[in-house]
């Protein structure tokens, strides 16, 4: 794909890695567009010093990003070409720069590395042979070397427009809420970037795409179809708030608990009476998280109608009822989706602000216990006379559902799906435990443990399709209602589940579409920020040595931006990135699993047959297709029947899963700094060892917060948030550091190693389907549960290997692109 010389990566990598600063027009002359060859109709230079002057000194603005003391390219042979901080003596610093690098030989090296004559090159082929900027220089090294010829060069001289600043974000602000901000609701809505990403989009272009975009709509009825004007969309969105908070399971999901009962909850906890910081205590013990919001129920002997709802505070997913007539009923629902998407950022028992508002909701709830759930909710109510039983303890049989999830923050949600997707039919989503597709996939080993963090919503906005292996089209909006009514599931005929979810996923939708990302609360550096964004979109990765036996990337230019997708202005308005500025900030590249080689247990837990047949189900939108049958033209033994056949025997639906590349996509980083830890699985603490994988620790544990016997992650951004590495300050364990059982802790001939019993539930999870809900043999150690509180990199699933070819770059560069990731 790209060709490299190795003898001048070897002779000259330090100085052509640092030339990042030495890139100028980001305006669309660099593809040899407007103004890039011939006179741009200004007056003509008199002089060298006038040309300069006038062409060439603004671009040497943008150099100085780099190029000045303290900069990237402050390193040995980087100084051949270097500048002042101020832009003092400029006109001195390039001639002495350009002597120091061989002068015109018989083109100075300042133009080959630039326009991409010569590689590795930090800044890419940012002055393109022909452009303005390349011309400009050009003359002006041809005037150093001939001052008595110049004049014949003048002539030639292009004017440039004004560059672009190079910092600058949208925060994840779809353009249908930008635009609509001013707009009557009759104005009809630009096309949605995301539609865009379609085959040929962007070919040959720095930002490569090949997660496609699926229209899955086209059949069905007008109240499912994405908003055409203004008005529709702010109804969908304000339809799809409503059922995420006051509407949705909250009201229709199940009978709910009374406030008595909920305010009874510290009886699990080991206390004697109820604290006075009860809804601290509970946020804490079960991971769940501040509301950005009033979200009150009524605290004992209180009268919520009389106390404006009471004078506790719920959690995120958690929302007290009112009846028909708007009266606050003491009851309280829940909305499940928030149980691993209601994250949040800060603590303001320390005084600090929620770091998460309402319009950034979603981050991923890396905080979330459901094993402390489990345990207070479920074990602790089993008839069990005179045993004291405990989660550790049960671990021997079914382990209710957790589906391997033994870790704090962490989720089985590809499992979970899997196993709804197996007990319910595939046309009518009723109950049908077909005995045959369950051995057509048992037929296919896989592993159905692994564990992943939660994406950010605020992204959705800017993905063309969903999940980390880019399953299926973001438009694919059925499967955001798979938690959402959990209880209409499990019917006979599966009706009532499937208008429930047709009546609410496209505003479910259209509101996630409107979240934003968090602006990052500290100091940015913004001079290393600015250097940090040239190396983001123009650093290619793979033209350095230390990357020269990895497989390269299907496309792109070989920079961060080429999968995550460009934002900085500068780069998002260059046609040679992006085909149309609407793109920004998309990102749609997959990337295969040999390429991005971090941990493939999630990648590899939906099997080819998975695969193919969801592509073949009510949630891949089959309606209108040809020879497609509605369960209610279908006899129940028919309905029951076609489960069983073969994939290629049934009908595909509008929206399949993704079978073209197996790997992981890309995603955006809009409020990447507040979304750690990192990778698919969670496994990397900071975005410092995202970068460096010779840093990342195998176990590792976050900060802790106490409240008397209660425990968990601690969100304080002073206390457990490392603002120089980005990321979660943590404690790096050995083995014999972990609570419990040490034999079931320790590998007694490798201690690095996974355990005995890792080793043994691996080798069942990779050859065994569902072995996953067991847990072989339990830790009945006292304590034995806190290791849910330890990232364990040894598990299955957890591996933290993978993104190593950020690892050739230096300590400054890293320091430049992490700065400049705080600004998205």
């Amino acid at each position: 794909m790209r060709q490299t010389d190795i003898a001048a990566v070897v002779g000259w990598f330090l100085l052509t890695a640092m030339m990042g600063g030495c890139s100028g027009q980001y305006d669309g002359s660099g593809t040899g567009g407007e103004g890039s060859s011939g006179s741009g109709g200004s007056a003509r230079a008199q002089s060298a010093e006038e040309h300069f002057a006038n062409n060439v000194e603004a671009s040497l603005g943008f150099c100085r990003t780099c190029h000045v003391p303290g900069g990237v390219a402050d390193v040995e042979n980087g100084r051949d070409f270097s500048l002042s901080p101020t832009g003092a003596d400029d006109l001195t610093h390039l001639r002495a720069s350009w002597e120091r690098l061989g002068g015109n030989n018989p083109t100075s090296r300042i133009l080959r590395m630039a326009s991409g004559q010569e590689t590795p090159h930090s800044g890419g082929a940012v002055w393109p042979e022909g452009s303005a900027p390349y011309r400009n220089m050009e003359i002006l090294l041809a005037c150093f070397a001939d001052p008595d010829g110049c004049g014949a060069q003048l002539d030639d001289g292009v004017v440039q427009d004004d560059l672009l600043p190079l910092l600058g974000s949208s925060r994840a602000r779809h353009p249908w809420k930008t635009f609509c901000e001013d707009q009557p609701d009759s104005a009809a809505l630009p096309v949605d970037p995301r539609s865009m990403i379609r085959p040929g989009i962007n070919q040959d272009k720095a930002v490569f795409f090949n997660a496609w975009y699926e229209d899955c709509h086209e059949h069905q009825p007008e109240s499912m179809q994405e908003p055409a004007t203004c008005g529709e969309y702010r109804a969908q969105r304000d339809a799809g708030q409503h059922w995420f908070t006051d509407g949705g399971p909250t009201v229709d999901g199940g009978a709910g608990t009374d406030a008595e009962t909920f305010n009874r909850s510290w009886r699990a906890w080991g206390l004697s009476e109820r604290p006075d910081n009860f809804d601290e205590m509970y946020r804490l013990r079960y991971g769940m998280n501040a509301a950005p919001y009033d979200n009150p129920y009524p605290l004992p002997g209180e009268d919520p109608n009389a106390t404006d709802g009471g004078s506790g505070q719920l959690p995120q997913g958690m929302r007290q009822r009112r009846d028909e007539n708007g009266n606050w009923t003491g009851v309280i629902g829940r909305n499940t989706c928030f149980m691993c998407h209601g994250g949040q950022i800060g603590d303001p028992a320390n005084g600090e602000p929620l770091g998460i508002q309402f319009e950034n909701l979603g981050p991923g709830n890396h905080n979330t216990d459901l094993n402390m759930l489990v345990q207070d909710g479920v074990i602790r109510l089993l008839p069990v006379p005179g045993v004291p039983m405990t989660l550790e303890q049960l671990g021997i049989g079914l382990n209710l559902g957790l589906l391997g999830m033994d870790q704090r923050g962490q989720n089985n949600a590809v499992g979970g799906f899997e196993l709804v997707f197996m007990i319910t039919d595939y046309d009518s989503v009723g109950i049908n435990p077909n005995p045959v597709k369950l051995a057509m996939n048992s037929a296919d080993p896989h592993p159905t443990v692994e564990q992943q963090d939660t994406p950010a919503w605020w992204n959705y906005s800017h993905r063309s399709r969903k999940f980390f292996d880019a399953g299926v089209s973001i438009d694919s909006t059925r499967i955001l209602m798979a938690a959402g009514d959990t209880g209409g599931l499990f019917t006979a005929d599966g009706k009532s589940y499937r208008d429930y979810a047709d009546a609410h996923a496209r505003n479910a939708s259209t509101f996630i579409t409107s979240l934003e990302s968090p602006e990052y609360p500290g100091d940015i550096d913004t001079a290393l920020a600015e250097q940090g964004a040239i190396l983001f979109h123009s650093k290619d990765l793979w033209a350095l040595e230390a990357n020269q036996d990895k497989p390269e990337p299907l496309g792109g230019n070989g920079s961060c931006a080429s999968c995550h997708g460009a934002y900085s202005p500068r780069y998002v308005n260059d046609p040679a990135y992006l085909e149309t500025p609407a793109l920004e900030g998309v990102a749609a590249h997959i990337s295969p699993l040999e390429v991005i080689g971090t941990d493939r247990a999630r990648a590899r837990e939906l099997s080819g047959y998975l695969r193919d047949a969801y592509s073949t189900t009510w949630w891949a939108f089959p309606e209108g297709q040809p020879g497609w049958k509605a369960p209610e033209d279908k006899s129940r033994a028919e309905e029951l029947a076609d489960d069983g056949l073969p994939p290629s025997q049934r009908v595909e639906g509008a929206c399949g899963w993704e079978r073209g590349v197996i790997g992981y996509q890309a995603p955006p980083l809009y409020g990447v700094w507040a979304t750690a830890p990192y990778l698919h699985n969670g496994s990397v603490p900071t975005l410092d060892q995202v970068l460096n994988s010779a840093e990342r620790p195998a176990l590792w544990r976050r900060p802790i917060k106490e409240l008397g016997p209660v425990e968990g992650f601690d969100l304080s951004m002073e206390r457990a948030y490392d603002h120089e590495r980005v990321g979660w300050k943590h404690d790096v364990l050995s083995c014999s550091d972990l609570p419990g059982l040490i034999l079931l802790n320790c590998n007694p001939l490798a201690p690095e190693a996974p355990s005995i019993t890792q080793m043994v539930e691996g080798v069942l999870n990779e050859t065994l389907n569902w072995s996953a809900i067991i847990s072989i043999p339990p830790d009945v150690t006292p304590g034995g549960i806190d290791k849910r509180l330890v990232y364990d990199a040894r598990q299955v699933g957890n591996g933290n290997e993978g993104h190593d070819f950020a690892d050739a770059l230096t300590e400054q560069e890293r320091r430049a692109i992490i700065e400049y990731l705080k600004t998205l």
